[in-house]
């Protein structure tokens, strides 16, 4: 076997093949710098409901306008604030996502068309929008 540079390659060079467990923490610092943002905001928003939670703790028991609601407040569980915030982040990642695959789509759809169109002239349009939505009347 040749080289690029037309040398032949020695059957016993070893194959830098990256470990499990540096691949999986380098993807998850990909998605982490991918949707910081977002994980962050919604860790925000969940750290902020406890904050006000523990505020309405403090005032439970305590005669006011707003006893009610502060009852219905401080009953809020960590498990609770816990499970909405990771369902916002679930649901804020899977938008974007979404939002970015919609973008790739129409970003390629010009490229594909063409390429296409230059194997069989006679193909006809799919009707698909240039973000791969069915068109309004299809629905």
């Amino acid at each position: 076997m040749t080289n690029h540079t037309g040398k032949q390659a020695s059957a016993s060079a070893p194959h830098k093949e990256v470990s499990a467990f540096r691949w999986f923490f380098g993807q998850v610092f990909v998605l982490l710098r991918r949707h910081g943002g977002a994980i962050m905001m919604w860790l925000a928003l969940g750290y902020i409901a406890h904050a006000v939670s523990q505020a309405f703790i403090a005032y439970a028991g305590q005669s006011s306008y707003a006893d009610l609601s502060v009852r219905l407040l401080a009953n809020v569980s960590v498990v609770w604030e816990l499970s909405l915030t990771l369902s916002g982040i679930s649901v804020t990642l899977y938008v974007r996502e979404r939002g970015l695959h919609r973008n790739t789509r129409q970003r390629l759809t010009a490229r594909i068309t063409e390429l296409e169109l230059r194997i069989d002239p006679q193909r006809t349009s799919s009707q698909l929008t240039p973000r791969g939505e069915t068109r309004k009347g299809d629905e």
